[in-house]
């Protein structure tokens, strides 16, 4: 009877074929499992970034370095892994249904592969594959992954040729353009701006909830402080003997009232335990943002777009204008007029002229007059001049910094006759101002204002007319005779205080004798 009926049913069943029914079962289960896996390593794999995994590669831990080392060969074959992938995929995807028709009705059949293979076939492994442990498990399946291409290389080769040819075999769309990378790191910034304020308000409300402070004492509490007076630390440290014109005190100046020194400490009774951090932690010389690595401070970001825009700007953009060049000529003589007139202009290269202010013979480095007398008015003439940099103003600004860096000059002439009076110069002849402009001139002070994207100020900048220069040197000696003068008045008081002290504790001791 049951044979009968085996016979009459298409479908296998328990009763009538259990080896067959089991066998078709199994196979379902197993196709569903294998289009699961190749639909995962399908978006676990191509979902990696090339540009991650070299990074990775090269400044991640040493798991990191040794997993991106595994998939980067295998990702870089992108059209070979992807064929391989969706042909297994598609292979278990098609015969799923011829199995599935064996046990189900046709009906069930569909109900079940769709749910199945869109479950655990798709939803699930993907998920499971680009999840936290995406690269742990793409790693661990490399092997398996190899051996997928070494057996369906005969039919994925060829395919993944011709879609290298056709597309390009180039698919890591991972490189950030100019833009786009200023505006990743701008973007990194802004969170590290939002971490930098929940910070500080995190420590204002820490500082805040010390206050006040309660010591048990004879059963009794006494509130020590009603606050605790907190200054943050600076930035930079602060060198204790130097003024703020940045002129060198002497050591033992005026005495310092103790008591104006205690608003910038965090002040507390000797029976409070005071907690200080080590100088790594919280030093005077470390600012906040240099303890957290993983975030980018102001300056950081400027130089970052400053470094990128350079390369798009030229040395005619960031030129000091020609017209605004403070000059010297060659028949000058060194007096005394002429050496303040240097020192007032506040630069330390000066370019000297003959005849005219295009016909340029040399650069003048204002440190080599230290030796000079301006009494004995040597003519400038008679002086080494160094030949400056000359170069043309569509040059970009980091030739001109590679320039700079090779150490012959970090002055140099703008000009578009580059070449005319560089002749000139090895010809001894003189520069004819009808035929070479000169536009301006570039420091290297002019090149970092711009990598930085901050002006460089130092207390030479401002200019002065001779006589403003005179009466500044004049007020800084005036100061500095007045720090002596008061110095030397407190050593007076100190030593006929101490004189006093021993003649009235020497009379005393005769009195009581």
């Amino acid at each position: 009877m049951n044979t009968t009926l085996c016979d009459e049913s298409e479908l296998l069943t328990i009763a009538c074929d259990p080896e067959g029914f089991l066998v078709c079962l199994l196979s379902v289960i197993g196709l569903i499992a294998v289009a699961g896996m190749m639909a995962g390593l399908t978006m676990g794999l191509l979902s990696l970034d090339q540009l991650n995994l070299q990074i990775l590669q090269t400044s991640g831990t040493d798991d990191e370095k040794d997993q991106a080392e595994k998939l980067l060969p295998i990702v870089k074959q992108h059209h070979l892994l992807l064929v391989t992938l969706l042909l297994f995929n598609a292979a278990a995807n098609e015969a799923l249904p011829v199995f599935l028709s064996r046990i189900v009705t046709e009906a069930q059949a569909v109900l079940i592969s769709v749910t199945c293979v869109l479950l655990f076939g798709e939803i699930i492994p993907s998920a499971i594959f680009t999840g936290k442990q995406q690269l742990v498990i793409a790693a661990a399946l490399v092997p398996f992954v190899r051996l997928l291409m070494f057996v369906a290389f005969p039919l994925a080769c060829p395919i993944a040729k011709l879609l290298d040819r056709w597309l390009g075999e180039d698919h890591d769309f991972s490189r950030y353009k100019r833009k786009e990378l200023k505006a990743l790191v701008a973007l990194h910034h802004k969170q590290s701006q939002k971490w930098l304020r929940k910070t500080t308000r995190d420590l204002t409300i820490a500082t805040s909830s010390l206050t006040p402070m309660i010591e048990e004492s004879n059963g009794k509490h006494k509130a020590l402080y009603g606050s605790l007076h907190v200054t943050a630390p600076p930035l930079l440290s602060t060198t204790r003997g130097f003024s703020s014109s940045g002129d060198q005190e002497e050591d033992d100046a005026l005495p310092v009232d103790s008591d104006a020194t205690n608003e910038s400490t965090l002040t507390a009774p000797p029976s409070v335990p005071m907690y200080s951090p080590p100088p790594h932690e919280f030093g005077t010389a470390t600012p906040l943002y240099s303890m957290t690595g993983n975030y980018l401070h102001n300056d950081e970001v400027a130089i970052i777009h400053g470094a990128m825009d350079m390369s798009t700007k030229t040395v005619q953009m960031i030129m000091t204008p020609y017209d605004k060049v403070f000059m010297l000529d060659v028949e000058e003589r060194l007096n005394d007029a002429v050496m303040v007139r240097i020192l007032a202009s506040g630069y330390s290269r000066i370019p000297v002229y003959k005849g005219h202010r295009n016909n340029v013979v040399g650069l003048l480095l204002v440190k080599r007059l230290i030796v000079l007398n301006p009494a004995e008015e040597k003519p400038l003439k008679d002086l080494i001049l160094r030949r400056p940099i000359v170069i043309s103003p569509d040059h970009s600004c980091y030739s001109i910094l590679n320039l700079f860096q090779e150490g012959r000059s970090h002055f140099a002439l703008v000009t578009p006759q580059k070449d005319l009076v560089t002749a000139c110069w090895k010809g001894n002849a003189d520069i004819d101002p009808a035929v070479v402009d000169m536009l301006g001139i570039v420091t290297i002070e002019d090149v970092l204002e711009e990598l930085i994207m901050e002006e460089i100020v130092d207390e030479s900048d401002s200019p002065h007319s001779a006589d403003t220069y005179m009466d500044h040197v004049r007020q800084r000696g005036l100061q500095r005779a007045t720090i002596k003068f008061k110095t030397m008045l407190a050593r007076v008081r100190s030593r006929h205080n101490e004189h006093v002290e021993i003649s009235i504790g020497e009379s005393s001791e005769g009195s009581a004798v």
